[in-house]
């Protein structure tokens, strides 16, 4: 049986796991993108999407017709507006997948908007990086539609794990994650700040490492902060999404908020437009545009 994808949003998330599925032998997958509607954005992504052998649509409605799955990959505050607009143009036959970072309780709200198509369910927590993974990023699943998908994807290799039918736990063990792989690239933003104004980069770095065996800080610091500056606004998002759930289940969200507040600090210096065709090279260069950003804004 041959599947056909649609992905609604054409960002990293969508483009990495769509060259995935094409890799993996599945023969069609369409997209729309609301950046589409911009002249320059649409040229790029255009060039990008028939680069890796996507159909580029100019509308959800065109995206998702004729096609058995739909990937949601927009972003956190998009995602209720997309799944209202789609639920326009499913049907029973055809399989919604929402793969955004999102509260236990907006995935709900999701899949109500979504039931009221027919078309059936699929919670997708995605729980690693998707570059360099793609379609084989680990993801957990919940919705009625959850099992029937994961049969559906596993030939193509997709590392997928059904949770349970009850949407929420799937996202909840995303949400709760995060409050650790967020947070962590916070603590990077602050301490290292701190250390290039004191000039003890290496002596805290190398202390840390000693603290925490096994655990090479410098590396993940060189790795991490470069990827945080260029997705700093996406993160906090997430993390508001993060503090939601807690707040759903009683529970103050100081370390989300904190952390939220932190990255979207981040997003504000505008250093994803300098990055997001080239990485910073390390933690060394990521303190440098800081800090440059910091004293155009004094």
């Amino acid at each position: 049986m041959t599947i056909s994808f649609a992905f609604i949003g054409f960002g990293e998330a969508g483009s990495n796991v769509s060259e995935g599925l094409l890799e993996a032998g599945v023969e069609r997958i369409k997209t729309y993108d609301i950046l589409f509607d911009k002249e320059i954005e649409r040229v790029r992504l255009h060039k990008l999407a028939i680069k890796i052998g996507v159909e580029p649509c100019d509308s959800i409605a065109e995206a998702v017709s004729d096609v058995d799955i739909v990937f949601s990959t927009v972003t956190c505050s998009a995602c209720l507006d997309v799944a209202e607009e789609a639920a326009k143009h499913l049907h029973p036959q055809q399989y919604y997948l929402d793969f955004n970072s999102i509260s236990p309780g907006k995935k709900r709200k999701v899949r109500d908007l979504i039931k009221t198509s027919g078309a059936r369910f699929v919670e997708g927590s995605v729980m690693s990086n998707v570059p360099g993974k793609r379609h084989t990023v680990p993801m957990f699943i919940g919705g009625d539609g959850g099992e029937a998908f994961v049969k559906m994807v596993q030939p193509y290799g997709m590392d997928v794990k059904f949770i349970q039918e009850e949407v929420g736990q799937a996202s909840a063990c995303k949400m709760v994650r995060s409050i650790t792989m967020k947070g962590i690239e916070a603590i990077y933003l602050e301490c290292m700040q701190a250390a290039r104004h004191f000039n003890i980069e290496d002596e805290v770095l190398e202390s840390i490492i000693e603290s925490m065996k096994g655990m090479n800080w410098r590396e993940k610091c060189n790795f991490n902060m470069p990827r945080t500056i260029v997705h700093a606004q996406r993160r906090s998002d997430e993390m508001e999404n993060v503090a939601e759930t807690l707040n759903e289940i009683g529970h103050a969200p100081r370390m989300a908020k904190a952390t939220a507040e932190t990255l979207r600090w981040c997003a504000s210096l505008g250093l994803r437009e300098k990055c997001k065709h080239r990485l910073a090279s390390g933690y060394t260069e990521v303190l440098d545009l800081i800090a440059e950003a910091r004293d155009k804004k004094l």
